[in-house]
């Protein structure tokens, strides 16, 4: 019995990533660079929305927290196993080229829409824009952005003044129009990251990402992400105005 118990207490623990790889694979997937990124814009909304709360004394999340949670998510739903799987990957001189582009700043929203319709417009185009198309669909799946929807927009809006007597199917299609909205724009992302890419490279990376570790990170990473935002998200609720976000064609941000 006792030997039992400590199996289901502790067995799931023996297996989980190991520190060392959690911290190479946070460093070599540029992981740690957008951590950074991720906790500097938001301590920024948090004290804009603060200045401006009328609140006395304004909720507030401490961002230091947000690393903090990301890591400790993915030690736990990665195993040691797996994430030796996701490391060897990452010695694919073509992921770390993919890793390396859409690391860079992205330029304003409307260079990248034009380049994305420039692209469209030439009918040679469209291999690539087929190959682009089923490399986001792996390693951006809908179903993981639909859990940054799920652990953190649906319970802002449920949590905000009037939330708990929005009609269900206005949820519904806020979900749906921001899923469409993510993926169109994530494809339009990557088009722009990988322009310099040769077909070659295309074609190579699109295989790679049919790999299973690759599924299993990118379903670690987003609900890492969700984990990490979802007590910031849920401080915001009763400063949120559910009144300028009822309409499909534009989803909560």
């Amino acid at each position: 019995m006792k030997r039992l118990l400590y199996t289901l207490l502790f067995g799931g623990l023996l297996f989980a990533a190991t520190p060392e790889q959690l911290d190479r694979y946070l460093s070599i997937s540029n992981a740690d660079e957008q951590l950074l990124e991720l906790e500097s814009q938001f301590s920024k909304m948090q004290e804009n929305l603060n200045r401006i709360s009328q609140d006395e004394d304004p909720e507030s999340y401490d961002m230091q927290m947000l690393p903090i949670r990301f890591k400790s998510y993915l030690q736990k739903h990665i195993s040691e196993d797996e994430m030796e799987q996701i490391l060897k990957l990452y010695k694919n001189v073509t992921l770390l080229q993919f890793v390396s582009a859409t690391a860079e700043e992205m330029p304003d929203e409307k260079t990248v829409e034009a380049y994305v319709k420039n692209l469209e417009s030439d009918p040679e185009s469209g291999v690539r824009i087929d190959l682009v198309e089923k490399i986001t669909s792996q390693m951006y799946d809908k179903s993981s952005m639909a859990l940054m929807y799920d652990k953190l927009i649906k319970p802002l809006i449920q949590n905000a003044p009037g939330g708990d007597k929005l009609d269900p199917k206005i949820l519904e299609e806020s979900r749906e129009a921001y899923l469409k909205r993510m993926v169109k724009e994530t494809q339009n992302e990557v088009l722009y990251a990988t322009r310099d890419f040769t077909l070659e490279e295309l074609e190579k990376l699109e295989k790679l990402s049919q790999e299973p570790a690759i599924a299993i990170e990118t379903k670690a990473v987003f609900g890492a992400t969700a984990y990490a935002l979802e007590a910031f998200f849920l401080s915001l609720a009763k400063r949120y105005d559910i009144s300028k976000h009822q309409t499909a064609t534009k989803p909560p941000q």
